[in-house]
């Protein structure tokens, strides 16, 4: 699936503006201020239905417009395109159609196609908080597996009436009202957690491959799944019995504090040095495989087997080019384990990620994706790219024939 053309109507610096793009590679460059970003950014709002860099939509309309407004036409690989549509009014809402339909909310839009982001705010999934790590996780797998959106949602429903449960307890109601609460807490929450556990797993190896790939100063990358769950072997009766023990203390709180809506995602770098032969073979591996044949010479890392003295956390201790690295890891490794459930590469929409590259990279980076669908890149030069790049990609130079007007991208 691709994005065709992107329609902006008041959408941050565009008051008025339409952009085609092709299949591949679409470089977006551009000098400072000249909408790279907003241009990015509609097309994802388009598809997605929120902004990955704000939560306040008011801040998407064009100062002195009634409204923003964003109309995509995709092409899927049966060739039938499809419109999605997304507008906002301040004090109205927002609306959001695909052909023409109304949708309800942004997880119901995912259904209906696949698309990945890198902005700067994206650094916030490895320095920011784990509830941020765990939404994104969750919602990239709610998009591929339904079943796993149910279980999410059920879990969240049943920390909602436990913790109220907790709270009336705490004011004096009888303990024993929790016992059934507790039943469905194990219940729910050992059904997220394996599911979860599953992911992030399917996730690790190719990770570890684009992550070797791509990190400035080489090396060996892991992802971990940090949670409670461990302690319990992810079993029913096993976290019961931990739900029993902690019950004097979660009253005192008011809030369930075990189970796996604690979980937390780490980027880590370990010790590769037993690994050095499948490290270069990762690090000249070509990007844009299926993960259901991971890249060949790539050795995904157990979590399991992680060293606590010698893993690197990146969240405290990576550089910012190391934490890009490994969110544009992520990312990628996320498109391969969609393409491999549904069979479609998702889009990739990738803002400034040439910059903190070394040349070698830059042409690893360039020829992972030219076999990994769509992807749109900005870039504010063009030397990042050689000529042959240049000549099989479409480019699409900003400012817009004045459509843009100068401000913050």
């Amino acid at each position: 699936m691709y994005v065709a053309e992107v329609k902006l109507t008041g959408f941050r610096s565009y008051q008025e503006a339409s952009v085609t793009f092709t299949p591949g590679l679409n470089i977006i460059v551009g000098e400072n201020a000249t909408g790279k970003t907003n241009l990015l950014e509609g097309a994802y709002y388009a598809v997605r239905g929120f902004s990955p860099r704000t939560r306040r939509e008011d801040k998407l309309v064009t100062w002195g417009a009634a409204y923003a407004r964003v109309v995509a036409r995709l092409h899927g690989d049966d060739n039938r395109e499809r419109v999605f549509e997304v507008g906002y009014a301040p004090r109205q809402g927002k609306r959001v159609r695909v052909d023409g339909v109304e949708v309800a909310s942004a997880d119901d839009l995912r259904a209906h196609s696949q698309a990945f982001i890198f902005v700067p705010e994206s650094l916030l999934l490895v320095k920011g908080s784990p509830a941020r790590r765990r939404a994104h996780i969750d919602a990239f797998a709610a998009a591929c597996e339904p079943a796993y959106r149910a279980a999410h949602d059920e879990l969240q429903h049943v920390l909602r009436q436990r913790n109220a449960q907790l709270v009336r307890v705490r004011a004096g109601g009888p303990a024993e009202a929790l016992d059934p609460w507790d039943g469905q807490l194990a219940r729910a929450s050992v059904e997220l957690g394996r599911r979860r556990r599953d992911v992030v797993a399917r996730l690790a190896a190719p990770f570890a491959t684009i992550a070797a790939a791509l990190a400035p100063g080489g090396g060996c990358f892991a992802l971990n799944l940090v949670t409670q769950l461990s302690e319990t072997g992810y079993d029913e009766l096993a976290m019961l019995a931990a739900l029993r023990a902690r019950r004097s203390r979660e009253i005192a709180r008011g809030l369930s504090a075990f189970g796996s809506h604690r979980d937390d995602l780490l980027f880590l770098e370990v010790d590769g040095r037993h690994n050095d032969e499948s490290r270069a073979a990762a690090i000249t591996a070509p990007m844009g495989a299926s993960s259901a044949a991971p890249i060949s010479g790539a050795a995904p890392v157990s979590s399991a087997a992680l060293s606590p003295t010698a893993d690197r956390d990146l969240r405290l201790f990576g550089s910012q080019g190391e934490q890009r690295m490994a969110v544009l890891a992520l990312l990628l490794a996320e498109q391969e384990v969609a393409t491999s459930l549904g069979g479609e590469r998702g889009i990739l929409f990738l803002d400034d990620v040439m910059s903190e590259l070394d040349d070698k990279r830059r042409r690893l980076l360039v020829r992972g994706l030219a076999n990994a669908g769509q992807a749109l890149v900005t870039t504010t030069n063009l030397h990042y790219f050689t000529a042959a790049e240049l000549a099989a990609a479409s480019v699409i130079e900003l400012p817009l024939g004045g459509a843009a007007r100068s401000g913050v991208e």
